[in-house]
């Protein structure tokens, strides 16, 4: 009998949760060189849709604002390590950063950071949080546009590429990242 695979409700659902469970996400942006730069953030997952939170006068602030394209990548790596590798999984996204100015959707932020994370609540992270023009924090929202999907737990090398739309919210088209990459050759 063939091996069923995931549905993108599925698929939707295990990169939700990825995103909802892991704190740390690797961040790329581009200098004005077009060079690229890679950060550890912390993060917080609405979704699809990915928060991250930084500073006015950072390096990574100032490039986001630059360029809003970033791409970012986070993983489960269990702790058992090698042994457990079946639960190995993985999102690599390609999107779209865009400035919070919306005082509700800042709000929003600390709370699904804290729910999500609560050590967060047990610190002032965001106990003074401001507008963008009136604080030194900065959140930035990253709605995906295309990604690789990478589960273990399906099967071992299962990887699927990813297309997203409305804003990132839904997935639009997935495609057998083997049959794609075969097909380019």
């Amino acid at each position: 009998m063939p091996k069923s695979y995931p549905s993108v409700a599925e698929i939707r659902e295990a990169i939700t949760e990825l995103l909802r469970t892991e704190e740390v996400a690797t961040l790329a942006t581009i200098d004005s060189e077009g060079r690229p730069w890679a950060s550890a953030m912390h993060i917080a997952g609405d979704g699809l849709v990915v928060y991250m939170h930084t500073f006015r006068h950072t390096r990574k602030s100032t490039q986001l604002r630059q360029n809003p394209n970033v791409s970012y990548s986070v993983c489960h790596l269990p702790p058992e390590g090698y042994a457990a590798r079946q639960e190995t999984r993985s999102l690599q996204i390609q999107g779209i950063a865009t400035l919070v100015a919306d005082p509700a959707e800042i709000q929003r932020i600390a709370e699904i950071s804290m729910e999500q994370f609560p050590w967060a609540g047990e610190t002032a992270l965001y106990d003074h949080v401001k507008l963008p023009d009136q604080g030194q924090q900065l959140f930035f929202r990253i709605e995906p546009v295309q990604g690789l999907w990478a589960d273990n737990r399906v099967r071992m090398l299962y990887r699927v590429l990813l297309d997203f739309g409305d804003g990132g919210k839904t997935i639009t088209k997935v495609e057998d990242y083997h049959a794609v990459v075969r097909g380019r050759a």
